[in-house]
């Protein structure tokens, strides 16, 4: 195996000090790594995960299990007793589920995870947010001080109104309060965006959005942890909100054309403009809720303003103060995430994939 040097790692980062950590979100992409960073690092660690949850990943990890969901504040009660620190990575990202579940989720359960974390003493909470609170400006330089015009999309909003519960609680004092703001998370077991995206190309219908020019804001998950530990033990880090971006000038052209050439597939092709494709996407999350409450449909709908929005606008977002204050760098370079990302979807995405249609 390439040593961290060859793959393009520097060596690690400065470790939270000890205490019990809840994180939520755990047996989700950036959760679940962020659980095996700290149980690598000797933290003990509390994951909070549904029933239905796959926790397969985390029992191998030896956390602790809390049984409960973001839209029970007595099953966040119950889970975050005990603990020093809270990283807040549970939220309901979807195209097309309605107002009100995204907003209980999101919003509800972010207000009523902080009340919890008040009660018991929690002494650090460290909330994952998303560059989408922004509004999708296209920029190449967007700091942290811009404020959004307009949304486009629920999820975006409701990531902005739970950002709005953090800060309320932060006037209060009380509670060590740091919100990591990732553009687009890339890596193994990115099942929602490159799993898709990979599963899309090599079935030849890859759409891309005014020809993949825009700049597509990558930042390889282990980045992401990287900052997440540093907001969860640097001095400086409590009542600020950090850009988590690679800083690559890296286009979705450039990164679908990637990972086509890396599973052997055809180049996407087929690309629609902005507006054209903003337009037809409205119009099929309209079709998908309303078959949704009819059918009981649960496949997403094949295009949405969300994707559009992400793949059609510049996510070229500064990440200027995560480098200042947080002492944060890109430690896995974009050849060697990409090639961990590949390998993942050849010997295990892809699989998955096929097993899944030869059982229907």
């Amino acid at each position: 195996m390439a040593s961290d040097e060859a793959r393009g790692v520097k060596a690690p980062l400065q470790r939270p000090g000890d205490g019990l950590c809840l994180i939520t979100g755990a047996s989700g992409f950036i959760g679940g790594y962020v659980a095996e960073r700290l149980r690598r690092e000797g933290r003990p660690v509390r994951c909070l995960v549904r029933p239905s949850s796959d926790t397969s990943l985390l029992e191998r990890l030896d956390v602790e299990l809390a049984c409960g969901d973001l839209r029970s504040a007595g099953s966040l009660v119950r889970a975050v007793q005990g603990c020093r620190y809270v990283v807040h990575c549970g939220a309901l990202v979807s195209d097309w589920a309605t107002v009100g579940e995204i907003r209980r989720i999101n919003v509800a359960g972010t207000r009523d995870l902080l009340e919890a974390s008040l009660a018991a003493s929690v002494q650090r909470f460290v909330h994952l947010s998303t560059t989408d609170v922004y509004g999708y400006p296209g920029g190449q330089a967007v700091d942290e001080t811009h404020l959004p015009k307009r949304f486009r999309n629920w999820y975006a909003q409701t990531k902005l109104e739970a950002e709005d519960e953090v800060r309320r609680v932060q006037e209060t004092g009380a509670l060590e309060l740091v919100i990591v703001r990732p553009a687009t998370v890339y890596g193994p077991r990115s099942e929602e965006v490159v799993g898709e995206m990979a599963a899309a190309i090599c079935a030849g219908h890859m759409l891309l959005i005014n020809r993949g020019r825009s700049v597509a804001g990558l930042t390889y998950v282990e980045n992401v942890v990287d900052a997440t530990i540093l907001a969860l033990g640097d001095d400086e880090a409590p009542g600020q909100a950090f850009n988590v971006t690679d800083g690559l000038a890296v286009t979705w052209r450039q990164f679908l054309d990637d990972l086509a050439d890396g599973l052997g597939c055809r180049r996407p092709r087929w690309s629609l403009p902005y507006g054209l494709a903003n337009g037809l996407a409205l119009s099929l999350e309209h079709a998908y809720r309303l078959l949704r409450r009819t059918t009981r449909l649960s496949a997403p709908p094949l295009l949405s303003r969300q994707a559009v929005q992400v793949l059609g606008t510049d996510q070229g977002f500064s990440n200027r103060k995560a480098r200042t204050v947080l002492g944060w760098e890109p430690r896995v370079a974009y050849a060697a995430g990409l090639e961990a990302t590949l390998a993942w979807v050849r010997e295990e995405h892809l699989a998955k994939i096929a097993h899944g249609r030869s059982d229907q």
